[in-house]
């Protein structure tokens, strides 16, 4: 696993690297202090995770997050913040982070918030002391975090099972016009232009 850390704390990034570098999976770690050469490197895509704070100079954690998406990055991002204020986790996930932790996580949390957001899952970590703390997302989490419909989610799910637009239509007991409105709904928020492709992505997003 190739992990990207950004913070402008040094002794913070030490730390942290010395925790990953002890991880039999983790095959090499960069640190940067800034947002804007952390976007250069993800927009390269030859990572396979990031650890960012939201305090960042030159580019901060929020418009890392932005301009990643524009680019429609598909490194996984992790939120690792002092803040607890509610309105930066909401925003952090709405941006398209996998997981918001606090930095008073422990060694073994932050490892196993690692472990699960490169399986592809959305986790929330409250800040206690146990791993018991750390919240994995549903999928109506998931959706909500794409701008998703539930109907939208259902759909999606049931194209993931193969059906067609007409089974579907059968299924939810609605129109094929309406399957098929769902569907470019769906093209349009993945921003994909096929079933297979918008499949992908969203595994590659992190919908189980």
């Amino acid at each position: 696993m190739k992990i990207l850390l950004v913070d402008d704390h040094q002794l913070f990034l030490d730390g942290l690297t010395s925790l990953l570098a002890a991880s039999e999976r983790v095959e090499s770690i960069l640190t940067v202090n800034n947002g804007r050469d952390a976007c250069a490197l993800l927009k390269s895509g030859a990572f396979d995770i990031a650890l960012i704070d939201l305090r960042l100079p030159i580019m901060d954690g929020f418009s890392l997050l932005e301009a990643l998406s524009r680019a429609h990055s598909l490194v996984p991002v992790i939120v690792v913040s002092a803040s607890r204020d509610p309105d930066d986790i909401r925003r952090a996930f709405e941006l398209g982070a996998m997981s918001f932790i606090p930095k008073s996580s422990t060694g073994q949390q932050i490892l196993e918030t690692i472990e699960a957001v490169s399986k592809g899952e959305l986790v929330y970590q409250s800040g206690g002391d146990s791993a018991g703390d750390a919240h994995q997302f549903s999928s109506e989490d998931w959706a909500a975090q794409h701008n998703m419909t539930q109907r939208q989610l259902e759909v999606l799910r049931l194209v993931r099972q193969g059906l067609s637009n007409q089974a579907i239509a059968e299924q939810l007991h609605v129109s094929l016009a309406t399957v098929k409105s769902h569907i470019s709904a769906i093209f349009q928020i993945l921003d994909t232009q096929s079933r297979s492709e918008s499949i992908k992505k969203a595994h590659q997003l992190g919908l189980d």
